[in-house]
C-alpha cells in the first residue's frame, strides 16, 4: 500500500508543479493527469469489492459463513512521452490477490499486471510484460464487469490466467466484420518466479465480430448495459501449447510432484450475443496433459495431477429495467478418464440479481448456487458490493 501511496503522491506533486498540466476526475475512471503537450498522461483508479458468503453442506447438514474483502486494487495507465507507447500497472491488496498461488515458489504478490505497449501500426499493437493470456472469454472480462458475483467454477479450473511474455494484438476490418487475432509467447508458469527450464508457452486467440463492434467494448463486459439496438455477436477460438509445464494448471497451481513436467494442450471456443437488454454467453474448453496422476516419491499417500478434461458453461441475463438484471448460469466440469480417480465431475446452477447504480462502477449483486462436486452437494449464497472509482 505504501508503494501505491508514494506513486500517487509523487505523480500529483510533479503535475501540480508544472504549468499547463491538466487534471480530470471522472467517477469510475478515477483521476487523469496530462502534461501540457499531452505526451505524458497518467490515469489512476481503484476498485473495492466486499463479499458475504454462506454455504450449506447438504451431505453433512452443516452451515458456514464469512465476510471477505474480495478485491482491493489500484490501476495506473497512460501514455509514455509518445502516443504510440502506453503502459498499465495493476496491483492488488486484498487477501485473495496476494495469497500464494504456489506453496513452493516465490510470487509477485501484489503485482497483477505490468505492461508496456507499442502501437506499431493501426492494425498491430505489441505488448511486453505481464498480463492475462488470450484464453477464455470470462477470464478476459475484468472482475469489475461480471454479471454475477464471481466467475464460473468452470473458469476457475479451465483458465490460462496471467503470464509473463510478449503479446501481439491485431485488428482487421472487412466491411462490418472485424477480426481480432491475439498471439502471446510466454513463460508458461504464470506470476511465480520462473524455474528457467527454457521451455515456453504459445497461445493464440482469434475473435470474429460479424455484426460489427459492440458499444464501449461491450464484447468484454458482461450484461447488456449499453442496450445494443441491433444484435451483436462475438465468436472466438483459442489454442495454447505449454511445453514442459511444471504446475497443476499450467500457469496456476502447485508444482507437480517429483519435479515432473507435462506438455499441456488447451483449446476451445466461446461466444457472446447481445441485443437490447438481453445477453448470452457460452464457453467450451479442454485441457489435455501428457502426464497422468503423479504419486509423491517421498510420501506415497500424496498425489497430484494436471487438471485435465472439459469445461462447459452457459450464462444469460436480462435487464428488467435499465438498472436491474436477472441472470442465470449453468457450468459443468468433466474430467478426463485417466483423472477420474482424483478429480470429480462438477456442476453448478446459479441464479443472480444485480442492481446497477452507475453501471458496473457502482453495483450490488447477489446470487444463489447449487453446486455438485462428485457426490457432495452444497448451496452457496453470496452478496457483493463493488465500487470502481
Amino acid at each position: 500500500m505504501m508503494l501505491a501511496t508514494y506513486f500517487v503522491a509523487v505523480s500529483t506533486l510533479v503535475f501540480a508543479q508544472k504549468k499547463g498540466t491538466s487534471t480530470k476526475m471522472t467517477f469510475g475512471k478515477g483521476v487523469q493527469f496530462a502534461s501540457e503537450d499531452s505526451l505524458f498522461t497518467l490515469g489512476i483508479n481503484g476498485r473495492v469489492q466486499s463479499l458475504f458468503e454462506g454455504k450449506v453442506d447438504l451431505n453433512k447438514e452443516t452451515f458456514g459463513a464469512d465476510f471477505l474483502l474480495r478485491r482491493a486494487r489500484l490501476n495506473f495507465q497512460g501514455t509514455a512521452l509518445n502516443p504510440k507507447f502506453t503502459y498499465r500497472i495493476q496491483i492488488g491488496f486484498a487477501h485473495g490477490d496476494i495469497t500464494s498461488a504456489n506453496a513452493d515458489a516465490e510470487n509477485n504478490l501484489i503485482l497483477r499486471d505490468a505492461m508496456l505497449n507499442y502501437q506499431a501500426a493501426k492494425w498491430l499493437k505489441i505488448g511486453f510484460g505481464q498480463t492475462k493470456l488470450p484464453g477464455n472469454r470470462q477470464r478476459q472480462v475484468s472482475s469489475a464487469n461480471l454479471q454475477l458475483v464471481e466467475r464460473s467454477v468452470v473458469n476457475n479450473n479451465f483458465t490460462l490466467d496471467r503470464d509473463k511474455g510478449i503479446w501481439f494484438y491485431t485488428n482487421f476490418k472487412f466491411n462490418k466484420t472485424i477480426l481480432k487475432p491475439t498471439l502471446a509467447i510466454s513463460s508458461g508458469e504464470g506470476r511465480i518466479v520462473s524455474n528457467k527450464n527454457g521451455k515456453l508457452s504459445y497461445t493464440l486467440r482469434t475473435e470474429i465480430l460479424p455484426l460489427g463492434e459492440f458499444k464501449n467494448n461491450g464484447d468484454y463486459v458482461e450484461s447488456s448495459l449499453e442496450f445494443e439496438p441491433k444484435p451483436k455477436l462475438a465468436v472466438a477460438g483459442v489454442y495454447s501449447y505449454n511445453q514442459a509445464s511444471v504446475r497443476t494448471m499450467g500457469q496456476l497451481g502447485n508444482y507437480l510432484y517429483n519435479s515432473a513436467t507435462s506438455d499441456i494442450k488447451y483449446y476451445g471456443g466461446d461466444l457472446l450475443f447481445k441485443v437490447k437488454g438481453f445477453s448470452f454467453e457460452s464457453e467450451l474448453y479442454r485441457r489435455e496433459s501428457s502426464a497422468g496422476v503423479i504419486i509423491n516419491a517421498e510420501d506415497t499417500r500424496l498425489k497430484n495431477h494436471v487438471i485435465a478434461g472439459t469445461g462447459f458453461l452457459m450464462q444469460s441475463g436480462y435487464l428488467i429495467t435499465k438498472k436491474d438484471e436477472i441472470a442465470v448460469r449453468y457450468g459443468q466440469i468433466t474430467p478426463d478418464e485417466k483423472m477420474q480417480s482424483v478429480m470429480n465431475k462438477q456442476q453448478e446452477y446459479v441464479l443472480g440479481y444485480s442492481h446497477y447504480f452507475a453501471k458496473h462502477s457502482l453495483k450490488i449483486q447477489t446470487d444463489a448456487t447449487y453446486w455438485v462436486n462428485g457426490t457432495s452437494e452444497s448451496l452457496i449464497y453470496r452478496l457483493s458490493s463493488v465500487v470502481t472509482f
